[in-house]
């Protein structure tokens, strides 16, 4: 019997792969990935080459639960890491049902923590950080923030939307804006109308009366 691996991949900066996630990346037989291509290219980097024998297994949101039961038969065969693109598998990218599916098939499920965009924009915000609440993508049709420091992930092109929105319905907000964590061109403070990359949206506001702002 296998163990599925999960297994966080550096974000933007390669330096921050752990020594565990190495390991494993370079000796598993079996890959799960969002882009087999991506992955691909990262194994390599890490000194995994193609004479080594490694399957990648695409995993994405619309092929999901298909896809596990092609891993449920890798499993029982061997191990099986499972990654996403960038930072942790299953927040706010797909591998929520094979983690699922495999758990119920009684096989040992096994983190690998390392990089998320989620904890590192809420390092580095300077907002509260004694409990938080992380939304993922969010939809102003989810009504009021929560009274506490909040996490969201946004797209370059929604993001001018998303922060206009936060500034009407919150004008005494604390507004961090994370984007290109770990990378280059990383950015993290007040909006500064650059939207390129993955943008992590760090927000606080104090209700200045009982009555919460309504969508």
């Amino acid at each position: 019997m296998g163990t599925l691996y999960v297994v966080a991949t550096p974000i933007g900066n390669l330096e921050d792969i752990t020594i565990r996630a190495k390991r494993i990346l370079l000796n598993t037989p079996v890959i799960a990935c969002e882009d087999t291509r991506r992955t691909g290219q990262l194994i390599k980097i890490l000194g995994r080459t193609r004479r080594d024998l490694v399957r990648l297994v695409s995993v994405r949101d619309w092929n999901e639960a298909k896809t596990v039961e092609t891993l449920i038969k890798e499993l029982q065969k061997g191990d099986v890491a499972l990654v996403s693109d960038a930072g942790t598998p299953l927040i706010s990218d797909p591998g929520y049902k094979v983690v699922s599916v495999v758990r119920t098939a009684g096989f040992p499920v096994v983190p690998v923590p390392g990089p998320s965009a989620l904890t590192a924009a809420l390092s580095v915000a300077g907002l509260p950080t004694d409990r938080f609440m992380f939304l993922g993508f969010w939809n102003d049709k989810y009504g009021i923030l929560p009274n506490m420091t909040t996490i969201i992930y946004e797209s370059p092109i929604r993001v001018p939307k998303t922060l206009k929105l936060l500034r009407e319905k919150y004008p005494a907000a604390d507004i961090v804006v994370a984007r290109e964590l770990t990378k280059i061109h990383e950015y993290i403070g007040p909006d500064d109308g650059v939207y390129r990359g993955e943008i992590t949206i760090v927000v606080n506001y104090a209700p200045s009366s009982k009555k919460e702002p309504k969508f």
